[in-house]
């Protein structure tokens, strides 16, 4: 059974040579006024599948406010419409040094742009359904893209990058999130268990297979088993090349993704679950400053790549990033580098 990769992790634009060390300046806090936190917290937002979707309790409320100080030069203005049970809002604020503005549309249609003209610099971050997450840092004429399947595959490529400049402006929906702290929680969870618990890619291209045999029995029994495997299997099923499957097997693979994908709030443990099974995720752990964590990473790629892939991970940091260089290349999907080719 061929699997197409799920590699969907990019680094793209002409700036991509500008150090890290700028990209990781820390920057101004964002701050909202009292009666604007206040209202936002009408919403409840939530983070699913690293995703982030809204719900309300207020259904029926639709409510605009502006305030302005001239004096500052500060404006901010809130939209609110929670007219159904999909909230929609638009946040605005703009200083003497900055201007941000973040929209939400139907729950969990995320759009985000945040600028500081005198620095160079501009954030845009974009969720859209069915769709790859996609954040663009730009700073002094340079600019760096990246997609990714979710929020915490964005945290496990660049977590610096991450929490500097994207967690700041979501935790303003919801300034208890802590998505730092849980991201760090989720990648020693995936390491931790990695070191006592392999996965058995093998095994479930077996019950792939399974699932087109002519005996209803045995197609039933390889159902079982893939939902026995849990959440941990869903990268691997999500990413089958579609077209080596019959009706038979897509329809049961549909099924038992559509299942194992229940819209739950995020937690370590479910998410841990989840990305431990995804090779993107082992991928970008391979670029990790811990040898150990390496080890781990690329022993966990392996057995998703069925063998042995060329990194060494005690090898120098210029042999790493051609060996890193190679591995994304090989994982690509053929999409990504028909993109690549194109320019």
């Amino acid at each position: 059974m061929r699997i197409a990769s799920a590699f969907c992790l990019v680094l793209a634009g002409a700036g991509m040579a500008f150090s890290a060390p700028e990209l990781a300046a820390d920057l101004p806090p964002i701050e909202v006024g009292p009666a604007t936190a206040a209202r936002l917290r009408w919403i409840q937002f939530s983070m699913v599948s690293g995703r982030v979707v809204a719900g309300s309790a207020h259904v029926g409320t639709n409510l605009t406010t502006t305030s302005t100080s001239p004096e500052t030069r500060r404006r901010e203005s809130l939209a609110i419409d929670i007219s159904s049970a999909l909230p929609n809002v638009q946040l605005e604020l703009t200083t003497a040094s900055e201007q941000l503005k973040l929209v939400l549309i139907d729950a969990n249609r995320l759009s985000i742009y945040r600028s500081r003209p005198v620095e160079g610099y501009r954030l845009e971050f974009e969720q859209n359904p069915g769709q790859p997450l996609r954040l663009m840092v730009a700073q002094g004429g340079a600019e760096r893209s990246w997609r990714a399947e979710s929020f915490w595959h964005l945290w496990i490529a660049e977590p610096t990058i991450v929490r500097r400049h994207l967690i700041p402006v979501l935790e303003l929906l919801h300034p208890s999130w802590q998505l730092a702290s849980m991201g760090a929680e989720i990648e020693d969870v995936l390491v931790r268990r990695a070191q006592h618990q392999q996965l058995d890619r093998q095994r479930w291209a077996r019950l792939v297979d399974s699932l087109a045999s002519p005996k209803f029995a045995e197609r039933q029994d390889a159902e079982r088993e893939l939902y026995r495997a849990g959440q941990v299997v869903l990268p691997y099923l999500q990413n089958l090349d579609r077209n080596r499957l019959d009706a038979e097997q897509a329809h049961r693979i549909r099924e038992i993704v559509n299942s194992l994908s229940a819209g739950y709030k995020d937690s370590v443990d479910r998410i841990a679950t989840w990305l431990s099974g995804d090779e993107r995720v082992w991928l970008s752990l391979l670029s990790r400053g811990e040898l150990a964590k390496r080890r781990v990473a690329a022993a966990q790629l392996g057995a998703l790549v069925d063998g042995p892939i060329d990194f060494d991970p005690a090898a120098s940091d210029a042999e790493r990033q051609v060996q890193l260089e190679r591995l994304q290349l090989r994982l690509q999907k053929p999409e990504e580098k028909r993109n690549r080719a194109g320019g």
